[in-house]
């Protein structure tokens, strides 16, 4: 959903580029019963795609605000592949 206009027209496309934290989280709370703790979610701008902003799982060490980014897949529940940042 669009988070100007609220619209929900939607279309796939290739994010390129690496992304800057726009904000994070850090959970103590497992979601799932052998998912470690703690564990930080970010959200992601991407510079070259105005108005994306993608929250994902981030791998190693400590986010930060401002902090660039690159962006991967990792598995999830069911067997989906959820997106996953790490420090560029």
């Amino acid at each position: 959903m669009c988070r100007v206009c609220r619209g929900r027209s939607t279309e796939p496309f290739t994010i390129t580029g690496n992304g800057i934290v726009y904000s994070f989280t850090v959970n103590h709370q497992r979601w799932e019963p052998d998912m470690e703790v703690p564990f930080a979610l970010v959200l992601v701008d991407f510079p070259d795609h105005p108005g994306v902003r993608i929250a994902g799982r981030f791998r190693g060490g400590d986010p930060a605000i401002g902090m660039a980014v690159e962006i991967g897949f990792e598995a999830g529940p069911v067997g989906f592949a959820v997106p996953s940042f790490a420090a560029a």
